[in-house]
């Protein structure tokens, strides 16, 4: 019932926005997907936000549409998605004054078989902590604070744990395409790589990879668990980037900000 109610304030809020021309375009979501899943869904008109919905199955990080975009837009933010236009703005990539945030509290996703998505069963920020208008969730106050269960402190030193993860990709790529931080048009790892890779890459190219994306996505990973969403090879990798993120913030505690 929660989420109808929290629908139907999205629909009326949207419904005004491309009503008055405070936006061109509203970026959010709208069933249909696979074992109800949510989808990403662009309304352009006011009788189309009818089609707009809100759950527990909006998996997808909708920051990631953002950069480029040279219209208003409105765009509906969790928690993490709100962080990432946040970095966005930070990195010039998106003009605070083109988007309008609708940030909506979130409890967390699930899967089709009702288990916590990567990154949300850990996830500490149940509200966005940057938004236009904001959707309130009443269960989100009820929720206790969790500690993160991505056991960084024990793992980011484990080369054999690494190891094993390293064996299960295929270097698909998946991770980088879903990822919202991801969006050189060039990446590293194919600068120097020819048109075409072998059926069984290397394990130093799988290695090189990774870890080039734990040290770009230090400090910006949102940790909205896109990355292990995406891989259908079951590589959890997501560790390694908090490992070096909470390490940079060790050994820079007391000195100067990071830039």
């Amino acid at each position: 019932m929660i989420y109808k109610e929290m629908t139907k304030r999205i629909r009326e809020v949207c419904k005004k926005l491309l009503d008055n021309k405070t936006a061109d375009v509203i970026i959010a979501y709208r069933g249909g997907g696979i074992a109800g899943l949510l989808t990403p869904y662009f309304a352009r008109m006011p009788d189309e936000v009818g089609n707009i919905e809100w759950g527990d199955r909006c998996y997808q990080n909708l920051a990631a549409y953002l950069p480029g975009l040279d219209i208003k837009a409105a765009i509906l933010a969790k928690p993490c998605d709100a962080r990432a236009i946040a970095q966005y703005i930070k990195e010039h990539q998106v003009k605070r004054e083109n988007v309008f945030i609708i940030g909506v509290d979130c409890i967390g996703m699930v899967d089709e078989n009702g288990n916590p998505r990567p990154g949300c069963g850990d996830c500490e920020v149940r509200s966005p902590r940057i938004f236009d208008e904001y959707i309130k969730d009443e269960r989100v106050f009820a929720l206790k604070e969790k500690k993160d269960s991505a056991e960084c402190d024990d793992l980011a030193g484990d080369f054999t744990k690494f190891q094993k993860e390293i064996e299960k990709c295929i270097l698909c790529c998946a991770c980088r395409q879903a990822c919202y931080g991801c969006y050189c048009k060039s990446c590293f790892i194919e600068r120097e790589m020819p048109s075409f890779l072998p059926a069984d890459v290397d394990s130093g190219t799988k290695m090189t990879f990774h870890l080039g994306r734990a040290m770009h996505l230090a400090g910006r990973c949102v940790e909205c668990g896109a990355c292990e969403a995406s891989c259908q090879s079951g590589v959890n990798v997501r560790y390694l980037i908090k490992g070096v993120t909470d390490f940079i913030k060790e050994i820079n505690e007391g000195g100067e900000p990071l830039a």
